[in-house]
Parts: C-alpha cells; structure tokens; sequence
C-alpha cells in the first residue's frame, strides 16, 4: 500500500469518527464464514450498521438483528441494550430464543422518525448502553454520518433495521446488509463493509448453520 494511499484512508477513518490511536473492536457473529471476511473478525463495535430487509413482514432481518443483539449483551454483561421503534409487535419469546437477555433490555416505543432519532443519539450518549437498535426508513447521509460520529464517540454501537429500497442510497454505515427468507432457511449478503469485501451467505432453519 502507498503511502498516499495509507494517508487517504487515514482521513476517510478520521472523518468517520475513528483515530489511527482509537483501538478498536470487533464482537463475532459466531458465524465462521461471516467473521473471516469482517475486519477484525466481527462486527465492529462503536459503530452504525444497517441490516435491510425487503418486506417489512420478513422474519429474517430481525432474527439477524436479534443474534446480534445477544451477542453485544454477550460482550458486555453489565450494560443493557435499547432498542428504539414505532412497532409494537416486538416478538420476546423469539428475541429469548436468539439470545437475549430480556432483563437487560430496555424498549422505546417512539410515535415518529423525529422520535427515533432523539431515542438513537441520547441513547448512543449513554454510558449504560452497550448497543442501541432500531428500525427507520428514510435516513439522509448527513444524519447518518451524526449518527456514526455519535456512535464513534462512545463506543456504543447501532444496528438500523431499514427497508431495502434504501440500499442504493448513500450511508454512513460501517456494514450493510440484506438479509431475507428463502425455500429452506434465509439468505444474508453484506453489500457494504468500510476496509472489507462483500459476501453472501445461505443460512439453514436453524440459525446456528451457514453456508
């Protein structure tokens, strides 16, 4: 790598929110073939990701959504995770059965995107969270770069569940991903990911498997 190089990603990194003295890290999806192609071998935390899904009514996102969720609590046993939305079918048993412990987290009912973003970014301040997830639609890239930034600067991460109509538009998101249902399981591509490569994946019905 040249040294022109080596300084261009080193002010794309800071502009994100990340510091060449910030040490970084990664928590495991626990999916082998998904963490050897992600930077550190994870999902990098302190950061905004975005999973998208392309029918509201598919499951598959929000299972993605909740084995990551169950792994950040993993990470970190003495904080609680929010998660901020509009809906208000949250479905807890399912949640339970991916991992999370529903004792450490805390649920935001908001009526509007104004709301959402409010809930986000106080939330992504607070020292008591280790994650915040949430479900938008519309999001323009000088919102999600304050929400990155935010992100960034306490270590906090965000997991964004979006519509997948949103996929072409520009986004400051650390990953991004698609996850929907197919005959035997459910297909999961990351299609963005900062200093990695893309990858698809075919999960089985059980969420353990992937191939």
């Amino acid at each position: 790598m040249t040294l022109m190089l080596r300084d261009l990603r080193a002010r794309i990194a800071r502009i994100e929110g990340f510091s060449p003295e910030r040490k970084t890290q990664a928590c495991p999806t626990g999916w082998k073939a998904v963490d050897t192609i992600l930077p550190g071998g994870g999902l990098l935390e302190g950061a905004l990701h975005e999973i998208h899904s392309p029918d509201p009514a598919d499951g598959a996102a929000m299972g993605f959504a909740a084995r990551l969720l169950g792994r950040l609590q993993a990470r970190a046993p003495a904080r609680a995770v929010l998660w901020a939305s509009c809906r208000a079918d949250l479905f807890a048993p399912g949640l339970h059965a991916a991992g999370t412990d529903p004792q450490r987290l805390l649920i935001a009912r908001c009526r509007d995107s104004e709301e959402l973003l409010f809930a986000y970014e106080e939330g992504l301040k607070s020292k008591a969270l280790a994650a915040v997830f949430g479900e938008i639609g519309e999001l323009d890239f000088s919102l999600s770069r304050r929400l990155q930034l935010a992100a960034a600067d306490t270590g906090a991460t965000l997991v964004l569940l979006r519509p997948a109509r949103f996929g072409a538009e520009p986004s400051a998101a650390i990953t991004r991903w698609r996850a929907e249902s197919c005959p035997g399981g459910w297909a999961l591509t990351l299609f963005r990911c900062r200093n990695g490569r893309p990858g698809h994946w075919r999960m089985s019905e059980k969420l353990g498997e992937c191939r």
